[in-house]
């Protein structure tokens, strides 16, 4: 049986992701929700500590929101390709994210990954040999990126291009739903089990 390794976001802990592990057990997938101190170290350094946790044996896919979807992809990369399942990106700032350019202020409190997470271009120019489903969120309302600096179609606290990064047509997603609980709506979850079981999302962006 395939394990789905999922992972929270930046300042949140793991039972944030329990609906989401709840249904993909539900679909027939070990579920493992793995905390990780996502304040207290830089990306590439909480990407490795995670690698060290992972079940030796057997395909592995991921499910992450917002920074742990960012972790996500880099942990899938690290796998060889016999084990490298699915990866599905929730709300991830692939190419950063304004707000966290603004935020420089609470560096202390939410970590050296806040400073990684200022907009840039992306790693790579495509999901290589990882194959990404990203659900991006709408729901932010115009008028908000005068606080966020956001421009576009975003969640409040990520740009639907950030969201999506290099994922492939028909396998990006965006739905209304607002970034801090996107992952734990209905049709987030339904949207996450579908791709881990077929690779594509049932409606197009």
């Amino acid at each position: 049986m395939d394990t789905v390794i999922i992972l929270h976001g930046l300042g949140r802990r793991g039972t944030s992701m329990q609906k989401l592990a709840e249904a993909i057990k539900a679909a027939g997938f070990e579920a493992m929700v793995l905390d990780y101190p996502s304040t207290s170290h830089a990306i590439d350094a909480l990407a490795e500590g995670l690698c060290a946790r992972l079940p030796r044996e057997g395909r592995l896919h991921f499910v992450g929101h917002s920074l742990g979807g960012v972790l996500s992809k880099k942990i899938a990369e690290r796998l060889p390709a016999e084990r490298r399942g699915r990866v599905v990106q929730i709300g991830a700032p692939n190419f950063g994210s304004e707000l966290a350019a603004r935020a420089g202020l609470f560096s202390r409190v939410m970590g050296p990954a806040l400073a990684e997470l200022q907009p840039h271009e992306g790693e790579g120019e495509g999901d290589g040999e990882v194959e990404i489903g990203a659900i991006g969120g709408t729901a932010a309302l115009a008028a908000y990126s005068l606080i966020t600096g956001i421009d576009g179609e975003n969640d409040g606290k990520v740009s639907l291009r950030s969201a999506f990064g290099h994922a492939r047509e028909g396998k990006k997603l965006a739905l209304p739903v607002a970034h801090s609980l996107m992952m734990q709506d209905a049709r987030v979850v339904a949207a996450t089990v579908q791709f881990l079981q077929s690779g594509w999302f049932s409606a197009e962006s």
